[in-house]
């Protein structure tokens, strides 16, 4: 499956890679489209896996992208393939601390669809 979402200066690509989501981010993302990213995000977290959300195309990453995914990661675990660049925005916001940040897209596809929840304990 695939579905491609273009905002104003973004397009989202969502592919489902076994029981993960793979969103390829395009273009650029600051105040104006990042609302697009989040909504993406969003709806790729309704599934079963983890989700991988590739930046390595991106041509603008702004604080308000990283607030996007910051916001995205309290509800889901995210794999976030970085550029150098992307990274420091992330460091800089951050927010790099409470993703887990890749450097290529096999990567974080090999650790989203190795991810499984953690069972839950309860001591009573």
């Amino acid at each position: 499956m695939s579905l491609h979402i273009a905002g104003d200066d973004v397009v989202v690509s969502l592919k489902r890679l076994g029981s993960a989501s793979v969103l390829v981010v395009r273009g650029c993302v600051d105040a104006g489209t990042a609302q697009v990213l989040r909504e993406r995000v969003d709806l790729a977290s309704r599934g079963p896996g983890g989700v991988v959300v590739d930046l390595s195309e991106v041509s603008f990453f702004s604080s308000a992208g990283a607030a996007a995914l910051a916001s995205a990661s309290r509800r889901v675990r995210l794999h976030v393939v970085v550029t150098p660049v992307v990274r420091r925005v992330l460091e800089a916001a951050g927010v790099a601390d409470v993703l887990d940040l890749h450097d290529f897209p096999a990567a974080a596809e090999e650790a989203a669809t190795a991810s499984r929840p953690s069972p839950l304990l309860l001591v009573g």
